[in-house]
């Protein structure tokens, strides 16, 4: 039986504010547990049990106070969570007063209405005058207050509801015996409502998963509309947990509920034409910007486009400012045309700040600075903007654009490729004191957060530490389990590394099980890891076929908005990124057929792409992949000095797979050259010593990354040298080795060329 029902209304007519609860009375024995332990101590109080505490010290009288502000505040909580609160850590409260609070709450239960109707007595004695000295609770207290009104209501109640309240209070303790509803003895006010949805707006900007779970939040969202019907506030709030669930239908019902209650004032109404206040409330202009908002959320652009119009049409007449700047970052947001994209941009940032909006500003100047990432500007420059808008938002302390600034830096990091740069804005995001204690000290752990996790575990499956990043991903997993659309993020970093793993390892059927998993989120993405594991195969047809579809679709599908603000993250930048990898298998594809001349065409137009939006490590690895080519072709000193040229960078920001296979083309550029030189057995043995280290390097790496068929390429080569050079123990430890693990990795088919597109 839920606890509302507890005091029927044939009794006596009850204010929902007044109504008695089990959970009420847990608090009110808390506190009168408390105050009979602090008169033991001043010895006015007989209870002996008392007598051994040590005397209070300040901060657990303030830590009392603040705990007990706050369960008068709040809204009922299951007994678990009571439980909870009272654990230590979060308050510094006497493990005595615990233990005795628990079992005063059972022997109420044991004694049924007389429990109840003594606890009522002792209450009203910790507001009279003790013999000495002044009363424990002053009457006109908060403390004061929320007793004397919650004895008065248990004098008002008949015997029935006593007996009724005292069976709920049973329940509520009976860990036992559950409903399947956590939610059934929770009692929510009207003013504990506001605060209630005040908490959960503010957890679901901030702190997500500190937010209840979507199934208990619109549980007690309906508990309060069921006492309160108009409450715009609480639709609103299950507008936003519909949103969560990517519920459109419902989101949108929501909304309109939310905004249909209160939306004419009365005083507009009596001074002034019905037709000016309905031109002039701002709850129309809200709700149609919200609308573009819940639209562009499910992309909806035709919809959303109108929703902005009407907002700037209802907003130009009633001259706010604010609004229709907030319309135009939306309209940023939507726009496709990149020129028209910058100029709106431009316009956003002048009108903002010259209106003192400095969030609008800081957030135009954040969507300019990406773009203009992405348009190829010098990356000084962008790097000059970025610290404008840090500047301005430690001055206007925006800690959401602060944090949103520095997850754009690391996205830009990626983009230009120094992904350890990356990796230290990340770890500084994820370390930033970010609480408020004006809005209950939540620390933000928003989806800029969760990129940042995400990048870290990238770093550490780059590495080779495939269980740390699995570990990571599992952390990310739990934190946002309740949220669909920032879960999405987690589970495309958890494909794309396990898509690597089982793709060095040789597992194809385990590969397209993920690409097919992968292709749920990011069709363009699946494409591209489908041509790549086609041509590691050496299905070349297949190959083709998937290629032309991705190149198909990067030319002539839109641009998605996901890389553009408010989310940037390491997706950003994804199409030209795969262009250039589209552009490195095509490549690949012609020198399996000896189309050299048609691969190289196609790796140069990948070159440009990268020296203009300065793409400096996708540079070295097509730069690579040209040597790669160009060693085919037995043009061994132009691939020697590509080589050489690009290794720098990849030893420095390349991930160890990408380092491995550009070990393993130096040392067989270098084997190339020794033998178009002609040498003789001396020169060559000696060049052994540069030859061999290397290829043990290539080796190690391979090995502890999981790329064993790459390992099996080196110990081949390795075996054919000792075989040249005359070395037969080696030779053969080498042939027993490759043996071995051809057993336990055996390869169907392969590509005679390799692929220089890593993790």
């Amino acid at each position: 039986m839920a606890a509302r029902e507890s005091l029927p209304l044939t009794s006596f007519k009850l204010g929902y504010d007044d109504r008695v609860s089990p959970f009420k009375i847990a608090v009110l024995v808390f506190i009168r547990e408390y105050c009979t332990a602090r008169l033991a101590q001043l010895g006015m109080s007989p209870h002996s049990y008392y007598n051994s505490i040590p005397p209070f010290s300040s901060q657990q009288c303030k830590d009392f106070c603040l705990l007990s502000l706050e369960l008068i505040q709040c809204y009922d909580v299951t007994w678990e969570d009571f439980e909870i609160i009272l654990e230590p850590g979060h308050y510094n409260l006497s493990t005595k007063i615990i233990s005795e609070f628990t079992r005063s709450l059972h022997q109420i239960v044991k004694d049924g209405a007389s429990g109840l109707l003594d606890l009522g007595e002792s209450l009203e004695k910790l507001l009279m005058e003790p013999a000495k000295g002044k009363p424990m609770i002053r009457k006109d207290s908060v403390l004061g207050i929320f007793i004397r009104k919650m004895v008065l209501q248990m004098d008002r109640m008949t015997f029935e509801a006593t007996v009724e309240l005292s069976n709920n209070l049973a329940t509520y303790l009976d860990k036992s015996n559950k409903s399947e509803d956590p939610l059934e003895l929770v009692q929510v006010s009207r003013k504990q409502a506001e605060l209630l949805v005040s908490q959960q707006l503010t957890m679901l900007q901030r702190n997500e998963s500190l937010a209840h779970s979507p199934v208990n939040l619109q549980k007690i969202i309906d508990r309060i509309l069921h006492e309160n019907k108009d409450f715009a506030e609480a639709n609103f709030l299950a507008h936003l947990n519909e949103m969560r669930c990517q519920d459109f239908g419902q989101a949108e019902k929501r909304l309109h509920q939310s905004y249909d209650q209160g939306t004419i004032s009365i005083e507009g109404l009596i001074h002034s034409k019905l037709e000016d206040n309905l031109m002039n409330n701002k709850t129309f202009r809200h709700a149609s910007l919200n609308m573009a908002f819940l639209h562009a959320s499910f992309g909806h652009h035709e919809l959303a486009v109108t929703a902005l119009c009407e907002t700037v049409a209802l907003s130009g007449e009633a001259a706010d400012h604010t609004c229709l700047q907030e319309s135009l970052a939306w309209f940023c947001h939507l726009e496709e045309n990149p020129e028209m994209r910058l100029k709106m941009m431009e316009r956003l940032v002048t009108k903002s700040s010259e209106s003192n909006l400095h969030y609008l500003a800081s957030l135009g100047l954040a969507m300019w600075t990406q773009d203009c990432t992405l348009a190829g500007v010098e990356p000084k420059r962008i790097f000059e903007y970025l610290h404008t808008n840090d500047v301005a938002n430690c001055q206007h302390s925006l800690t959401d654009m602060t944090l949103t600034c520095l997850a754009l830096r690391a996205a830009i990091w990626n983009f230009y490729g120094y992904p350890r740069n990356a990796l230290q804005v990340s770890q500084l995001l994820l370390t930033l004191h970010t609480g408020d204690p004006t809005k209950g000290n939540i620390y933000y752990n928003n989806e800029h957060m969760h990129m940042a996790v995400c990048n870290i575990a990238l770093h550490l499956s780059r590495q080779g530490r495939y269980a740390d990043a699995e570990s990571i991903t599992k952390f990310a997993a739990g934190q946002y389990a309740n949220c669909q659309q920032h879960s999405q993020v987690w589970k495309m970093t958890d494909l794309h590394v396990t898509f690597y793993r089982t793709l060095w390892l040789g597992q194809w059927d385990k590969a397209e099980l993920i690409i097919s998993q992968l292709a749920v989120f990011n069709r363009s993405e699946s494409l591209a890891k489908m041509a790549h594991l086609m041509l590691c195969k050496g299905d070349t047809c297949q190959g083709k076929l998937v290629l032309n579809s991705l190149e198909e679709r990067l030319s002539n599908a839109k641009e998605p908005n996901n890389h553009r603000m408010p989310n940037p993250g390491w997706r950003m930048g994804q199409k030209l990124r795969l262009q250039v990898q589209s552009m490195m298998l095509r490549s690949v594809l012609l020198s399996a057929r000896q189309n050299f001349v048609e691969a190289l065409l196609q790796i140069s137009q990948a070159l440009d792409i990268c020296k203009k939006h300065h793409m400096n490590l996708q540079l070295a690895l097509v730069g690579m992949q040209s040597a790669e080519i160009q060693l085919m072709m037995n043009y061994t000193a132009n691939a020697l000095d590509l080589v050489r040229k690009h290794i720098n960078i990849i030893y420095t920001h390349g991930s160890l797979f990408e380092q491995g296979m550009s070990i393993f083309l130096l040392a067989r550029c270098l084997l190339a050259e020794t033998g178009t030189k002609l040498c003789d057995s001396m020169e060559f043995k000696s060049k052994k010593t540069e030859i061999f280290p290397l290829l043990t390097r290539a080796k190690k790496i391979f090995n502890q990354i999981e790329a064993f068929h790459h390992a099996k390429d080196v110990v081949f080569l390795e075996a054919l040298l000792y075989h040249h050079l005359g070395y037969e123990k080696e030779r053969n430890t080498r042939a027993m080795l490759f043996k071995q693990l051809d057993e336990l990795y055996p390869l169907k088919t392969s590509n005679n060329i390799h692929i220089f597109i890593g993790l």
